[in-house]
């Protein structure tokens, strides 16, 4: 299946007004009132109306980037797949559930969520990293509220959970009761402070294990920390986090030689000047290590090199990695030799010459 991108025929990274003036070209290329002779134009007029309803929604086209096709796509009972009608700003249908989708589903809303950091190139195998959170623990001291502790009366609110507080304001006082801060609204404190918690009733306590990250990994993926942790699962059984479950979301760490838009990566190459002309091989870093890669002759620096399936790993869902650009720098000589410059301004003078 092609992607919107592909349909409009723009690059990942287009702009928005590239976008909509790619899409008026093929739109009026290929409007069915205008091609009644081709039963093929509704359908394409279709596909691109469904692009362009997606991309021109920068919040839409983001979720699209991060998702594919099944941002846009939701089941029936029957386990087929719909789409439902859309009107573009142009007034033309398009095919996309917009709207009424569902969000990608992300973890269960209760849990404690638990980052692992990976670098780029550790999504494309299998890799073992610590991580670490906190739980909080009944106080072993004070048991927190549940305990026999003595209380005396909030000397603050005098027992009543609030006290009163007086604004004043264009020469006029205003009177309001406002929540007991001391007491936190109970009208009572202990007669000590629990030296353990300090007050507070429980005790952070410090988890640590080494989690097995699967090859294949992306940016927002979770696991259920008793599937992956390099440990028996009666460990994990130990965290009291009551009904909640432990997830562990993958996130990826920033590389300072690439950017990251969605699953594609862009990087620079610098390049001699001779090998612009003459083509040949220039060694470009890629998360998988240095590759060369050959370039053509006369290659131009407005140009860009695209490597198929070098970028990011994308979900199950959608399936393959993102690509790779290359924006090409041109590499200046310094100290040149007598001979160098003479050779150079010959060939210099044969351009003029041209």
């Amino acid at each position: 299946m092609k992607s919107y991108y592909e349909i409009l025929g723009v690059e990942p990274d287009a702009t928005q007004e590239q976008i909509k003036s790619a899409y008026r070209k093929l739109a009026k290329k290929y409007h069915p009132d205008s091609k009644d002779d081709d039963p093929s134009a509704k359908a394409r007029f279709q596909e691109i109306s469904e692009a362009y309803a997606a991309l021109s929604d920068p919040e839409l086209r983001r979720k699209y980037d991060y998702m594919g096709h099944e941002a846009f796509r939701r089941t029936n009972s029957q386990g087929q797949s719909n789409t439902a009608g859309y009107e573009t700003e142009d007034g033309h249908c398009g095919a996309c559930d917009l709207g009424r989708k569902k969000e990608d589903e992300g973890p269960p809303p209760k849990s404690i969520r638990i980052a692992v950091h990976l670098t780029l190139s550790e999504t494309l195998k299998e890799v073992v990293k610590p991580v670490g959170f906190y739980t909080k623990e009944a106080c072993p001291r004070c048991q927190g509220e549940d305990a026999d502790i003595d209380y005396v009366e909030c000397p603050v609110c005098e027992v009543k959970g609030h006290r009163v507080q007086f604004e004043s304001s264009w020469g006029y006082k205003t009177r309001r009761e406002v929540f007991c801060n001391t007491c936190r609204g109970k009208g009572k404190i202990p007669k000590e402070i629990c030296p353990a918690c300090h007050g507070l009733g429980y005790q952070e306590k410090k988890w640590e294990f080494d989690v097995r990250i699967p090859a294949g990994s992306y940016e927002r993926q979770y696991f259920f920390l008793e599937d992956i942790a390099c440990c028996e699962k009666e460990e994990i059984q130990k965290i009291s986090c009551g009904d909640k479950n432990l997830i562990v979301v993958v996130l990826l760490d920033d590389d300072p030689r690439f950017e990251r838009k969605g699953y594609h990566l862009y990087s620079s190459c610098t390049v001699d000047y001779t090998t612009l002309v003459l083509g040949g091989k220039v060694k470009v870093p890629t998360i998988e290590g240095d590759v060369w890669y050959t370039i053509r002759e006369g290659m131009q620096l407005d140009e860009r090199i695209r490597i198929v399936n070098k970028g990011l790993i994308r979900p199950k869902k959608m399936g393959g990695r993102g690509d790779q650009y290359i924006s090409l720098d041109i590499r200046i000589p310094r100290g040149l030799t007598k001979r160098q410059k003479q050779a150079l301004r010959a060939f210099q003078e044969t351009l003029q010459e041209e």
